[in-house]
């Protein structure tokens, strides 16, 4: 999937929303945003039932991590709905078993589209560094990465810092509140 492809598909949400926050974009399209136990197992996951979405994160992750998850699981569910439709349950499995696919990759773009706007970055940049801005924008740095990426493919003469991957969701990065 092209880059331009899933920033035409955020700025078009973005739009037809009025809103980049999450959840209110779940409101908004009447997604079911659930918090559950999944006891750190996994920190989220969507899957269409019954021609509902559903976004599930899990609630042991702290609220500041939140907005990252959602985004995260919106990017699934408007870039790879078919493979959740398709395969209910058995796409979670799907989804860890192919870790090399782009679909986690793809996720992580369309949160960082979605959460991180170009300015705010761009002008953070011109006075920290690229982890004191991760800071001041509550975002693990992987998520400033992905939007670097983003920001070089607008045609802005940036480098991403190589440190994103697709998988870094999977690990703990602060969002059960400590850093294992």
């Amino acid at each position: 999937m092209q880059v331009d492809y899933i920033i035409n598909q955020v700025n078009a949400l973005i739009k037809r929303t009025g809103t980049r926050n999450p959840k209110d974009i779940c409101k908004f399209l009447d997604y079911k945003l659930r918090f559950m136990d999944l006891q750190h197992k996994l920190k989220g996951y969507f899957i269409v039932i019954n021609r509902i979405t559903n976004i599930v994160i899990d609630d042991n992750v702290i609220d500041i991590f939140q907005p990252v998850l959602i985004a995260h699981e919106l990017g699934h569910a408007f870039l790879h709905k078919e493979l959740a439709t398709m395969s209910g349950f058995q796409e979670l499995e799907f989804f860890e078993k192919r870790e090399t696919a782009p679909m986690e990759y793809e996720a992580n773009l369309f949160a960082a589209e979605l959460l991180l706007e170009d300015e705010q970055v761009l002008e953070l940049l011109n006075e920290y560094t690229f982890f004191e801005t991760a800071s001041i924008l509550n975002v693990p740095a992987s998520l400033l990465d992905f939007k670097f990426i983003l920001l070089q493919a607008k045609g802005y003469r940036i480098r991403p810092v190589e440190i994103s991957k697709s998988t870094f969701l999977k690990e703990n990065n602060g969002a059960y509140g400590t850093h294992d």
